[in-house]
C-alpha cells in the first residue's frame, strides 16, 4: 500500500460535500450528493445526526445515497437551508495533472481553482498539493450528468476489466458513480481512488491476493486493477452481479447475511443507470 493511502488511512484527509438543493428557504428535505455524510448533512443544517437519524428512519447513518431525500427537522422553518449552497471536495493533485484539466473536470474556471487553492502560480502544480474543487451536479435519478470523455482512460479500463474477464461497462459505472473517474478523490473513511477502495479491502488484495503491494493511491492503473479483480472475486463469491455490487458497497459479509439495506439497493441502481446510459 502506497504512503499516501496510509497517510489517509491514518485520519489526514477528510472528505466532505455538502449541498442544499432547497428550491427556496422553505424546503424540508436535502437531496444526498455524491460524498455527502449525515454529519455534514447535520452541520449544515445546525441539527444533530440523531435527529436525522429518528426523523429519517437511518438503520445506518454510515449509509446514505446519492439522490437519496433526507428530511429536515423544523419543516419549514427558518432552520431549513438556503437555496443551492456551493458543494466543496478536496482533490488531490496527480502526476501529469494539469490545472486546466482539472478545471475542466469539476466544471470550474482556472481562475476559480486558483482562488480555492491559493495557487500563486497557474502553471506550477505538484503531485500531492490538494486543490478545494465543487462536484458537478448529478443529473435526476442520481447518474452524473456529464458523460465520460477520456478515451485513454476508458481504454484502460477496457483492458484491465477484460483481462478479469468483468463486464467493462459495469467496471466504468461502479468507477464513475464511486469518483467520476478521478484518482486524487479521498473519501472521509479514507476510500481511494477510481475504485474507492478502502484501507480494508486494499491491504486484503495485497496481502492474500497479488502477493505484493501495488500503488493504488497514486497509480489509476493499479486502483482500477485493483478494483477490477475485487469484483470478478465478489460475482464468483456471490454468483449474481447485483450482489456482488452490494458487496462492493455494504460489505460481503453483510451480503452474505442475506442483507441489502435500502441505501444499497438505491446504489445499485445508480450503477445500472450510469452502465446503461452509457455503456449499454
Amino acid at each position: 500500500m502506497g504512503r499516501l493511502c496510509r497517510i489517509v488511512a491514518a485520519g489526514v484527509l477528510a472528505v466532505a460535500l455538502s449541498i442544499a438543493l432547497a428550491s427556496s428557504a422553505a424546503s424540508a428535505d436535502h437531496e444526498v450528493r455524491a460524498g455527502d455524510t449525515l454529519w455534514g448533512i447535520a452541520q449544515l443544517y445546525d441539527v444533530t445526526v440523531d435527529e436525522l437519524v429518528k426523523l429519517n428512519g437511518i438503520p445506518n447513518p454510515q449509509l446514505i445515497l446519492p439522490g437519496q431525500l433526507i428530511k429536515l427537522p423544523g419543516g419549514g422553518d427558518s432552520q431549513a437551508a438556503p437555496a443551492a449552497a456551493a458543494a466543496e471536495l478536496e482533490y488531490i493533485v496527480q502526476p501529469g495533472d494539469t490545472l486546466s484539466a482539472i478545471a475542466v473536470h469539476f466544471d470550474m474556471s482556472v481562475e476559480e481553482l486558483s482562488v480555492a487553492g491559493q495557487i500563486s502560480d497557474v502553471h506550477l502544480i505538484v503531485p500531492g498539493q490538494r486543490l478545494k474543487v465543487r462536484a458537478p451536479a448529478p443529473a435526476p435519478g442520481g447518474a452524473p450528468r456529464h458523460p465520460p470523455d477520456d478515451p485513454e482512460l476508458e481504454a484502460m479500463i477496457d483492458q484491465l476489466a477484460t483481462a478479469e474477464g468483468v463486464d467493462p461497462g459495469l467496471v466504468k459505472a461502479i468507477a464513475w458513480t464511486e469518483s467520476g473517474w478521478q484518482q486524487g478523490i479521498v473519501s472521509s473513511a479514507g476510500a481511494v481512488g477510481f475504485m474507492q477502495l478502502t484501507p480494508v479491502t486494499i491491504t486484503w488484495l495485497e496481502q492474500d491476493v497479488f502477493g505484493h503491494e501495488l500503488n493504488e493511491d497514486v497509480s489509476a492503473y493499479d486502483n482500477v486493477k485493483m478494483g477490477a479483480r475485487f469484483l470478478r472475486i465478489l460475482i464468483a463469491a456471490t454468483g449474481d452481479e447485483d450482489r456482488a455490487l452490494a458487496a462492493y458497497y455494504q460489505g460481503y459479509g453483510v451480503t452474505a447475511s442475506g442483507k441489502m439495506y435500502e441505501e444499497t439497493k438505491r446504489y445499485i441502481e445508480i450503477v445500472r443507470a450510469v452502465k446503461q446510459r452509457y455503456w449499454p
